[in-house]
């Protein structure tokens, strides 16, 4: 396991507080707060202050791993742009198994085909010619079935391939600058890619 020492952000204004922090490599305070601040972070009585509460022209990290020495592959904090770059493969690899095609839902229709899904909500895709049945999600006329039906036809290959866009920029920024997750955008791409390595399968 590596180790990290992390910056909170002392400012204080009303009732609220900034909620800013900056995780470092540093093993003390002190080597925390020389890395803080080549970010914009400044100690001033004791107290710390991030780069945007101390007017620093510097842009602020909103989560940050800093250090000159190759990270802990066991530490996954450390490494967004790998989570970013196996969450990437991962959803491509599903997106090019799945049935090409534009999905779509109809709650005005049930699928009439002989077959497992027969009368059911249904998820279709047009890839050639005739429609194909994605997926059946349960009963006619169910508000679960159809609920769970339009979400899956909104997620169709369409668009987890415009997601692996997004997952590769998020990837190309943050390798760029050596792991660190530069901003709230970034953050939420990589926040997405451990959306889709969470663990699945039987509970």
């Amino acid at each position: 396991m590596s180790t990290s020492t992390t910056l909170h952000c002392n400012t204080v204004r009303g009732f609220s507080t900034c909620a800013a922090s900056l995780i470092t490599d540093g093993m003390t305070a002190e080597e925390a707060r020389q890395v803080g601040a080549a970010h914009g972070w400044r100690h001033v009585n004791g107290l710390d202050y991030c780069a945007a509460c101390s007017g620093s022209s510097i842009k602020p990290r909103v989560i940050v791993a800093v250090g000159g020495t190759a990270p802990d592959p066991e530490d996954a904090r450390v490494r967004a742009d790998l989570r970013l770059q196996t969450a990437k493969g991962v959803l491509l690899s599903l997106v090019n198994a799945a049935t090409e095609g534009t999905w779509w839902y109809d709650p005005e229709k049930v699928w009439n085909d002989p077959g497992l899904h027969f009368g059911q909500e249904f998820v279709a895709a047009v890839p050639v010619g005739k429609p194909v049945c994605v997926a059946g999600t349960g009963p006619a006329g169910d508000p679960q079935s159809m609920a769970d039906a339009a979400y899956i036809a909104c997620l169709d290959p369409e668009v987890g391939r415009a997601i692996t866009g997004v997952l590769n920029e998020a990837f190309e920024t943050v390798h760029q600058e050596h792991g660190l997750v530069e901003d709230s955008l970034t953050q939420a791409a990589v926040d997405l890619a451990d959306a889709i390595l969470r663990p699945r399968g039987k509970r």
